[in-house]
């Protein structure tokens, strides 16, 4: 999260795999994806943890900033990634 985006806006990982969105603004910023997960209020400087269980695409935005938009494709362990 830096310049009121997320970089990169499209990331591919597999299940298991630990994704962390480290805020490098100077307010706060959410990662969000409605049913799958939530990172509450990310403050500046600091960074959230998530670990996929399931396989598929989670689209997912900031709750503060709506035209912060990201995609985490997430598949299953093993498969190749594109």
């Amino acid at each position: 999260m830096e310049g009121v985006a997320f970089q990169p806006a499209s990331l591919t990982v597999e299940v298991g795999d630990s994704v962390v969105w480290m805020n490098k603004d100077p307010f706060p910023h959410t990662a969000t994806s409605k049913g799958a997960f939530d990172s509450k209020e990310i403050s500046a400087e600091k960074s959230w943890q998530f670990t996929p269980a399931a396989a598929g695409e989670f689209p997912y935005v900031c709750t503060y900033h709506p035209t912060m938009k990201g995609v985490l494709r997430v598949t299953a362990a093993g498969a190749a990634r594109h």
